[in-house]
């Protein structure tokens, strides 16, 4: 059964407008303005989730999604995820400590607390990336006639540095006629001081994508490290909890999976050679964050994983419960896959989910 659910907040636009977002352009801005089935399907998915929410929070979830567009939509996901397991939040709350947790989940037989966090990943890749917009739209700016231009390697160029050369230089590179019939496709480049610029050149019959390929960016995986920093960074805000507290971490890294988690949250698989390259020995090392040596309670009970989240896709969560944590969990929250440390045999143990349905009923955008 569909529910009714308010469209003040993203309604839809007065003039039709059949173009997708700008490279750049903040998701709601785009939203605003395109009248494309996608955006419809978007605005849909917002009023729908944000109508779930308490009354007296919702206004503050469509501000909170102008001003800091990626983690306020990772909170708006959990805390649906959390109604749709059977949870009824209230959000920020104050604790007795002063502190106000993003949530709280009052399940049938527990209540739990819950900290949702979505660090930035591969921070630097995303520096270079918004480097590259005005460059990316120069280089479409200029498209020829009949050619769609693909981007192998841009300059670096940011911000702060004049693009007058690489300008000059663009505009040269691409003052070509339109293709003639079977006319072969061109491999065009130039070396400036600020670095290469590669482009090539194909005959297209369709304007509609100036650009096609865009170049690609060096990487370094940092997602155990920033998983394990905000495992750390939250473990502070949360002490003196009266629930049990989890982490909800979303790991949006370009290469991020679920195998980063078990290395940042318990530890890593090893392997031994002799001095003959000879496998003597595998092990696991239980280094983990949540795997560390104490007499104490621990201040988190767990930490819920997710890995891309967005408007088309929810992958995850994928309960981390903490080895040491000796209360209760919700029924609830171990119907979701379970990855957790058993100490006697020293490795990651992996339960399958008993809740099967439960991406599915978010009702994600499929167009």
């Amino acid at each position: 059964m569909k529910v009714q659910f308010d469209s003040t907040w993203f309604p839809e636009p007065a003039l039709p407008d059949d173009t997708y977002a700008s490279r750049g352009e903040h998701t709601l801005e785009w939203l605003a303005r395109s009248t494309v089935p996608r955006a419809r399907a978007c605005r849909r998915f917002l009023n729908q989730h944000i109508s779930h929410l308490p009354l007296s929070n919702q206004d503050k979830f469509v501000h909170d999604l102008r001003e800091r567009w990626q983690s306020a939509f990772f909170e708006l996901m959990v805390a649906r995820i959390l109604q749709e397991m059977g949870g009824s939040i209230v959000i920020e709350a104050s604790n007795s400590d002063g502190r106000r947790p993003d949530f709280i989940a009052q399940f049938p037989d527990v209540a739990i607390t819950v900290e949702a966090k979505a660090p930035i990943f591969d921070g630097a890749v995303g520096v270079e990336l918004k480097n590259r917009i005005p460059l990316l739209d120069f280089i479409e700016s200029k498209a020829p006639q009949g050619w769609r231009v693909c981007v192998y390697e841009l300059p670096k160029i940011g911000p702060a540095d004049s693009r007058k050369n690489f300008e000059r230089t663009v505009s040269r590179m691409l003052d070509v006629a339109p293709p003639q019939d079977d006319e072969p496709d061109r491999e065009i480049s130039v070396e400036l001081p600020t670095g290469m610029v590669h482009l090539h050149l194909f005959p297209t019959t369709t304007q509609s994508e100036r650009l096609g390929w865009e170049a690609p960016v060096s990487l370094i995986d940092n997602s155990k490290e920033r998983i394990r920093l905000a495992v750390r960074r939250k473990r502070r805000q949360v002490r003196n909890s009266e629930t049990p507290v989890l982490l909800a971490i979303q790991a949006s890294g370009i290469c991020s999976d679920f195998e980063d988690f078990d290395i940042a949250l318990f530890g890593s698989s090893y392997d031994r050679y002799d001095e003959n390259r000879r496998l003597v020995e595998t092990g696991f090392m239980p280094d983990g964050v949540l795997t560390n040596k104490s007499d104490k309670a621990p201040t988190l009970a767990g930490v819920l994983a997710f890995l891309r989240v967005g408007f088309h896709v929810c992958v995850g969560p994928v309960f981390y419960p903490h080895p040491r944590f000796a209360g209760k969990f919700p029924t609830a929250l171990l119907q979701l896959e379970q990855r957790f440390y058993n100490e006697s045999f020293n490795r990651i143990q992996v339960e399958p989910p008993i809740m099967n349905d439960l991406i599915e009923r978010l009702d994600l955008v499929k167009v």
